[in-house]
């Protein structure tokens, strides 16, 4: 069984603190009981596939290309607890092992024996600004995209976000910006006590015990050597807890957790993100896990490959490292411009010309919407439905150009 991802204690050194980050601390325990175990589901000798991005599609769960069947998969949300398909959302950063990929080049397939998926910071809502499209969350810069997934319960995508509100973001930290780019927003729980936030370090200082990911700096004063982990220095990637308001302009670092997990070795991978670091156009990491291309082809050319380029890479994983054979510098963020989704319909408002298919909601007004098969009339809670379709200019749901009612 693996260690707990989170470990901390309260701040009890930190006067005025004692009895808010016992609380915190304890809501944290409770959170993570069980959060142990989680193997990687693919072999030492690479025997299965991996990939790692934004959920593009649910017809079963789509990611960097790829339709997963997750029919079986073991779900674990960011902190290893067990969790259900029906959470699975447009925009979601996910981790997925599975079989080997088959179908065709352009209709990959795979059955997915596991599924995590994990946001990159989560808290209060500082500013918005509608105009720049961007916000600031637990005293760090997010920008949004056109491809920008909103949670509809968030009413009108980004100034649906209210200052002063939890929110939680997925996506990647962009270090050319020092600042996250959001493929997902969602709500988070008004009483969340311990933000969250997963970036490279820097600026550490061991003596004074601080340091800074992206635009804020932390302090680790309250907790013991057993408590830090080894893997604590410039560059590398950590996640932390830590409570929801700076002290001398400091946030407390709670408790630290895994900032990622390992990759499996596989014979077939695909990642997709930021470049975090870059030596080279051989040598470079994504989203902190490395990626030798030395041998890759660049149908894109290399031209873009930089600090903060959105790239995927795909090719066969050893030890951890990705040797790719492929590096697409592509600049999208989150779903690509079709979206599929398919299921049974959950509800329906014919009211608004609208519903609900794998969380997600579909608007069918839209002109030139075609059915391929049944039509709006077929429409209803259960039905099986198949949508093809772009995201709204808000963000918040899929507006429908195909629709397939039945089997």
């Amino acid at each position: 069984m693996n260690e707990p991802i989170f470990k901390g204690r309260a701040l009890s050194g930190i006067r005025g603190l004692r009895a808010w980050a016992g609380l915190a601390l304890a809501a944290i325990i409770v959170s993570l009981i069980g959060a142990c175990g989680g193997g990687s589901g693919v072999g030492v000798g690479g025997t299965g596939s991996f990939a790692v991005g934004p959920i593009s599609g649910l017809a079963s769960v789509i990611v960097n290309g790829i339709d997963f069947d997750d029919s079986t998969a073991r779900v674990e949300d960011e902190d290893g607890n067990t969790s259900s398909r029906t959470v699975l959302r447009l925009g979601m950063t996910a981790e997925v092992d599975s079989g080997p990929v088959g179908g065709t080049s352009s209709a990959p397939t795979a059955v997915a024996s596991s599924i995590r998926y994990a946001s990159v910071l989560a808290g209060p809502v500082a500013s918005v600004d509608v105009a720049r499209a961007a916000l600031v969350v637990f005293g760090q810069p997010v920008a949004t995209t056109p491809t920008t997934v909103f949670d509809d319960r968030l009413g009108a995508g980004l100034s649906g976000v209210a200052l002063g509100s939890g929110v939680r973001i997925y996506g990647s930290f962009d270090v050319a910006a020092n600042g996250f780019v959001a493929t997902r927003i969602e709500p988070a729980p008004a009483s969340l006590l311990a933000p969250l936030v997963r970036a490279p370090v820097r600026n550490l200082d061991t003596a004074a015990r601080t340091f800074t990911l992206g635009a804020a700096t932390f302090s680790y004063v309250g907790l013991t050597a057993a408590e830090v982990p080894a893997s604590l220095a410039n560059g590398a990637f950590q996640r932390v807890r830590a409570s929801p308001f700076p002290v001398a302009g400091r946030w407390l670092v709670l408790a630290f957790g895994a900032a990622e997990r390992a990759v499996p070795n596989a014979d077939a991978a695909r990642l997709r993100g930021s470049v975090t670091s870059f030596t080279s156009s051989a040598l470079f990491s994504i989203d902190g896990r490395p990626v030798d291309a030395s041998g890759a082809t660049f149908p894109d050319g290399t031209a873009g490959l930089a600090l903060g380029a959105r790239v995927e890479a795909q090719g066969a994983v050893v030890g951890g490292l990705l040797r790719a054979t492929q590096v697409n510098v592509d600049g999208k963020n989150g779903p690509s411009d079709e979206i599929r989704l398919l299921g049974l319909i959950e509800s329906h408002s014919p009211a608004q010309q609208t519903f609900v298919l794998r969380g997600t909601t579909v608007f069918y007004g839209a002109a030139g919407v075609r059915f391929d098969k049944g039509s709006a009339a077929d429409i209803t809670a259960g039905a099986l439905a198949e949508v093809r379709g772009a995201l709204s200019a808000d963000g918040t749901r899929v507006v429908a150009a195909r629709i397939r009612i039945g089997s």
